[in-house]
């Protein structure tokens, strides 16, 4: 499916046309379609002493939605699990649904 026909989806199945539902629509879709674990790479971080611009983690889950980070995910790195917010990830494999499904999240979420 490509990145429009995601985000329709989406905006279709949101019980309202505000903020809120359709992030936790966004929320819904993520968790029913993206196929855990998948790698990432951080992009941005730069306030932990743990993550750091350029590591490689495993996206192992959605966490929450906070307004002021946005979509809040569950990483690996090493042993150790973590939360970082999805705007400072970036899918690895660009051929993968996963890919398109968070490129649609973001563009959505950048235009809102």
């Amino acid at each position: 499916m490509n990145q429009a026909s995601i985000t329709e989806t989406v905006l279709k199945n949101a019980s309202s046309k505000k903020r809120d539902a359709i992030e936790m629509e966004w929320m819904r879709y993520m968790t029913a379609h993206l196929n855990f674990p998948f790698e990432a790479e951080v992009r941005l971080y730069d306030y932990s002493t743990v993550l750091a611009d350029g590591d490689i983690v495993k996206i192992v889950g959605l966490d929450d939605i906070i307004d002021q980070y946005g979509m809040i995910m569950k990483i690996k790195k090493g042993r150790k699990t973590l939360f970082c917010p999805l705007a400072e990830l970036t899918v690895r494999d660009e051929e993968s649904e996963n890919f398109r499904i968070i490129n649609a999240y973001e563009e959505w979420e950048a235009n809102n």
